[in-house]
C-alpha cells in the first residue's frame, strides 16, 4: 500500500495507521515534493507531485501498489493511477468536484499569500476539522502548517480563487473520465446529494460512502472503524 498525506502535511501523518495496516501489506509513505524531507519544485499543483509520486514508485519498484490518500493525497492518487498500473484507490475526504473549496480558498486568498498564511490555513482547516476531531490531534495537524510550505498552498490553491466551479471541474474531467481501477470515496460529510450517482458515472464503479459529523480527517476520528473500511475495500478489491 501507498499512503499519500494532505496538503502541508508529510509522511508521518499516517503514523499511527502503519502498524495495523503492515499485517496486511508492505506499506510505503513519501512526503509529497515541498514536504517533509523531500525536495521542493519550482511550482506544485495535482500533476506536478503525481507526476513525483509517479517517478518514485518507478525508483522503488512499486507494481500495482493500492493507493490510501487523504485531502490532496486522494486526488493525487487519482492522478497517479493514470499515470502507472495501480490496484485501487482509496480516496478519504477529497470530493473530485471542487465547488464550495473554491468558495472557501476565495475568501482566505488575501491571507494565503501573506504573513497570515498559518492563521488562515489553521482557522479553515480546524472548520473542516470539525468538534469530533481531538484535540491532541488538532494540535498535530497545526503542527504540519508552518511558513516553508506557504508556496505548496499559494501554487495549488490560488490560481482556482478566479475560476468557476464549472471551469476547474471541465479542466479536470478529461483525466477523471480514464480512470479505470476500483475507486472509494470515502467523506466525512456529504459531499452533495447527487455526488455519488455524479462520481459513478465519471469512474465506472466508483462508490461513495459518507460518516456524518465526522469531518476531513474522519480516519483519526474513528481509525478502527477507518482500518476496517480499507481492509474490507481491498479484500472485495
Amino acid at each position: 500500500m501507498l499512503l499519500l498525506h494532505s496538503i502541508t502535511e508529510d509522511l508521518h501523518a499516517w503514523d499511527t495507521f502503519v502498524p495495523e495496516l503492515a499485517r496486511d501489506a508492505p506499506i510505503v509513505r513519501l512526503d509529497f515534493s515541498g514536504h517533509g524531507g523531500s525536495s521542493p519544485l519550482l511550482h506544485y499543483s495535482v500533476y506536478s507531485l503525481a507526476e513525483a509520486v509517479a517517478r518514485f514508485m518507478d525508483a522503488e519498484g512499486l507494481v500495482r501498489p493500492r493507493l490510501i490518500g487523504h485531502s490532496l493525497g486522494g486526488i493525487v492518487a487519482t492522478v497517479v493511477a493514470l499515470l502507472r498500473p495501480v490496484r485501487s484507490v482509496f480516496n478519504v475526504d477529497q470530493s473530485l468536484r471542487l465547488g464550495s473549496f473554491i468558495d472557501v480558498v476565495r475568501g482566505i486568498a488575501p491571507a494565503l499569500a501573506d504573513h497570515r498564511f498559518c492563521e488562515a490555513m489553521n482557522a479553515e482547516m480546524d472548520k473542516l476539522g470539525g468538534p469530533a476531531l481531538p484535540e491532541d490531534v488538532r494540535q498535530e495537524l497545526s503542527r504540519y502548517r508552518v511558513m516553508e510550505r506557504q508556496k505548496v498552498v499559494t501554487d495549488m490553491w490560488l490560481p482556482i480563487a478566479n475560476l468557476t466551479k464549472e471551469a476547474v471541474l471541465a479542466g479536470f474531467l478529461p483525466t477523471l473520465e480514464k480512470v479505470r481501477v476500483p475507486y472509494l470515496s470515502l467523506h466525512g460529510d456529504s459531499p452533495g446529494p447527487a455526488y455519488a450517482t455524479w462520481l459513478a458515472s465519471v469512474i465506472p464503479g466508483a462508490r461513495t460512502e459518507v460518516w456524518p459529523g465526522l469531518g476531513h480527517w474522519l480516519h483519526r476520528v474513528e481509525p478502527t472503524r477507518f482500518l476496517d473500511r480499507v481492509r474490507i475495500f481491498h479484500t472485495n478489491n
